[in-house]
């Protein structure tokens, strides 16, 4: 049974590149504008190379992704550092 390419495109472009996706995703997967509308209209089916295109993109950003989770995490325990001991110089 074949999914709704249509529809899982529509998914994965709007995660990537939000609303306006389908220009970034033509840019990204190396195809014109107007493929990316007839995959995402269903008029032609996505090939086999953009799926393995977008699955590498999507892996990238979630490495990106989890390296900065890591960072903001650093960031938020030296701010509650820091608040935590102004905290405690006031009390004094």
């Amino acid at each position: 049974m074949r999914m709704d390419d249509d529809t899982l495109l529509g998914e994965v472009g709007q995660a990537l590149w939000g609303p306006l996706w389908k220009g970034p995703m033509a840019e990204a997967v190396r195809h014109q504008k107007t493929a990316v509308s007839d995959w995402a209209s269903g008029r032609v089916p996505v090939p086999a190379g953009v799926w393995s295109e977008l699955k590498e993109i999507m892996r990238r950003r979630r490495h990106d992704l989890d390296n900065l989770v890591r960072r903001t995490q650093k960031a938020h325990d030296a701010a509650l550092e820091r608040t935590v001991e102004q905290t405690r110089q006031r009390k004094r």
